[in-house]
């Protein structure tokens, strides 16, 4: 529940330019389906065969989310980056985390910002009646596709 009510979030994939590569799901927001669960359901179930999608030694920008599922993203061989934890005791992060985070953080606006796009269009952008849950996996993957074909990317350094 979220702000009492229930709350659906589909699961996005975006490219560094802010391409959708796809969309999954929508899953039932609750304290069970976090980020990091929703991720090992997506790649424990092979869902849109993603696990064909990868290969080793790619790297997948997440946030913190998704702290709980570095561990299996590492069994696949891929390099989860997130923004770093400050160490326990310090006041701030050393140099080369903090230039790795804000490197992350870079790369993580451009999946905010394409996130965003799908918020600008206007029936998703309010709560929805309860019969439309059904399609709204639909209306956000139509919406993906429409951002993908007539937006411009929103960043040139792929």
């Amino acid at each position: 529940m979220h702000k009492g009510r229930p709350l659906v979030k589909p699961m996005v994939i975006v490219t560094t330019s802010g391409y959708f590569i796809s969309v999954i799901g929508p899953y039932l927001a609750n304290s069970k389906n976090n980020d990091a669960s929703i991720l090992h359901h997506i790649i424990k179930n092979n869902i849109e065969e993603i696990k064909n999608w990868v290969k080793e030694k790619d790297i997948f920008v997440v946030d913190r989310g998704f702290r709980d599922a570095t561990f299996l993203l590492e069994e696949l061989g891929i390099h989860a980056q997130m923004p770093s934890f400050l160490p326990r005791g310090s006041k701030q992060l050393p140099t080369d985390l903090a230039n790795s985070s804000r490197l992350v953080t870079k790369v993580r606006w451009v999946v905010e910002a394409a996130n965003a796009r799908i918020k600008r269009w206007k029936y998703l952008d309010h709560i929805l009646p309860t019969n439309q849950v059904p399609y709204i996996g639909d209306y956000v993957k139509i919406v993906c596709c429409l951002c993908n074909k007539f937006l411009p990317p929103l960043s040139a350094n792929c």
